[in-house]
């Protein structure tokens, strides 16, 4: 089952909960919508302009909760009321898709949040590719956060040089804050140098994004060199695999020292007798070592 979206029964908790909800708000504003099917018959638009009247009015929730026309038990009751305590509704980047959800950036309060489709991963539901910027309603759901299942597209497009800078803004929330899984979000997680530099390092993406940020962390304390190398050993060695494998080398065992191959034998003992002969003490704790 992909990770990135409810699972059935979720979804269908999630849809009786939410537009049980939603009826209530229509009709509470005249809305001709007299049942959880006729909500689901009207048009996007009608349904984001109910669901902004909920949370520009938000003790409709306690007068639902009172009322609770669905005769909804005690647990369902308390997902509504997380939903009107931690929701959050306005603006977010949606800057690119995982395989476990997508990510929204709030540029306004410097978070990111990793959030879950409710039917269909965002890879189907989006008009073009992330960055997009759009406007929904995050909630907390069974541990995850959700959008609400109306979302709006901005249909701007978002440059290639703008397209960087917001994702690099987004890097620096999540190592601010961390990436937000669950809502309400309480613990400040304190990032070391060291996990900074592996984030920074993780992709291609964030090498390029954040070129001054590693060359400040490694001038600031130079014992990340030998971290530094190590990972871009690792990074590196899969191009090598695959150049390799394509000369017939199938078998053998590599060390690799940032982008440069400086030892090979038919053992990883071997190749670990090589680099005690030729590497000086301070270069040994940067080699990755491949087979």
């Amino acid at each position: 089952m992909a990770k990135d979206i409810l699972s059935p029964d979720e979804r269908e908790l999630f849809m009786k909960l939410y537009y049980n909800l939603l009826v209530y708000v229509a009709q509470e504003v005249n809305v001709d919508a007299k049942n959880f099917n006729e909500f689901l018959r009207l048009s996007s638009e009608r349904k984001v302009k109910i669901r902004d009247v909920l949370y520009k009015n938000i003790e409709l929730f306690d007068k639902f909760i009172k009322l609770n026309p669905p005769n909804f038990n005690e647990e369902e009751l308390n997902i509504i009321r997380s939903w009107k305590k931690h929701h959050v509704h306005g603006k977010f980047i949606l800057i690119k898709n995982t395989k476990d959800g997508a990510i929204f950036f709030e540029e306004k309060n410097n978070k990111a949040y990793l959030v879950k489709a409710i039917t269909s991963s965002f890879n189907e539901i989006l008009p073009f590719g992330p960055p997009i910027i759009v406007e929904t309603v995050l909630l907390p759901f069974k541990g995850k956060i959700i959008y609400d299942g109306l979302l709006s597209f901005y249909k701007i497009f978002i440059g290639r040089n703008m397209s960087r800078s917001l994702r690099a803004a987004c890097d620096h929330a999540i190592l601010e804050h961390g990436l937000i899984t669950s809502l309400p979000h309480i613990s400040k997680i304190k990032f070391t140098e060291e996990e900074k530099l592996r984030y920074y390092l993780s992709t291609k993406e964030r090498r390029e994004e954040h070129a001054e940020e590693i060359e400040e962390l490694l001038h600031k304390n130079p014992e990340l060199l030998p971290l530094y190398y190590k990972e871009l050993g690792r990074i590196n060695s899969r191009q090598y695999v695959k150049q390799l494998k394509k000369l017939g080398i199938k078998k053998g065992w590599f060390a690799i020292l940032g982008e440069t191959i400086i030892a090979s034998g038919l053992s990883k003992e071997e190749v670990q007798k090589i680099i005690d002969k030729i590497l000086p003490q301070d270069k040994k704790n940067a080699i990755y070592i491949f087979q």
